[in-house]
């Protein structure tokens, strides 16, 4: 095990067999920094910050975190038990894509969760409980454990990627970032240097709805994983 190793959180009983009951809870620190990223961003959450907001001096809180990457970890597990995990059924692909329609809420009502998910996923309960509910979708199609367990892997970043794109889109809006970008799209499509792009992009029809294009974008990847739309595979 490397040292600091985040998920050691998870070796550990939230509450020694011996002293006195813990002032805190797992879950009272994690929602409080939770509360401290959704609102400030995750660069503003430290042992420090997470302790006053619990009513506690920042020494003692190393009693139930060893570190700031514990610290995510918690809130990583914490914001993962929003999931509805619930006995599987319907087709696999219609599970899956619900799973991914959950998770995209998910990673917007918590900004700071889509990056993280592309380069630390959490081995807490509740991310585990998720990760077999969605193997749980995959139980009947006829694929190797591996293929199943990168499946979702990419599921999950996809659906990071495209949530940081919403996320970005939204932050350009607000600076005037997109008009620039939409009149700067206008004039090189009239250049004539790119005729292809030029032609698949004359007469599109009304912007579908996010929604409409993640569920578009995740339908076709899980189409072509393998992952049937209806039955078995």
């Amino acid at each position: 095990m490397p040292l600091n190793d985040p998920t050691d959180i998870w070796r550990r009983p939230e509450r020694a067999g011996v002293g006195p009951k813990p002032g805190h809870s797992r879950q009272e620190i994690a929602l409080a920094a939770v509360a401290i990223a959704d609102r400030d961003g995750l660069a503003a959450v430290s042992i420090r910050g997470v302790a006053a907001a619990v009513g506690a001096g920042a020494a003692s809180l190393y009693r139930y975190v060893k570190s700031h990457d514990e610290l995510v970890e918690l809130m990583m597990d914490t914001v993962s038990g929003e999931y509805g995990v619930g006995p599987s059924a319907g087709p696999p692909r219609a599970q899956l894509l619900d799973l991914a329609l959950q998770g995209r809420a998910v990673m917007h009502r918590h900004p700071w969760l889509a990056p993280l998910l592309l380069t630390r996923p959490s081995m807490g309960p509740n991310s585990l409980r998720y990760l077999e509910r969605a193997l749980a979708a995959l139980q009947a199609v006829d694929m190797p454990g591996p293929a199943k367990l990168q499946t979702v892997a990419m599921m999950t970043a996809i659906t990071s990627a495209f949530v940081q794109n919403e996320l970005a889109a939204v932050a350009g809006t607000g600076d005037g970032a997109a008009p620039a970008r939409a009149r700067y799209v206008t004039e090189v499509l009239m250049s004539g240097d790119y005729p292809l792009l030029a032609g698949a992009m004359t007469g599109q029809h009304e912007p579908e709805r996010p929604e409409e294009v993640f569920t578009s974008v995740l339908t076709t990847y899980l189409a072509g994983a393998g992952v049937p739309a209806s039955g078995t595979a």
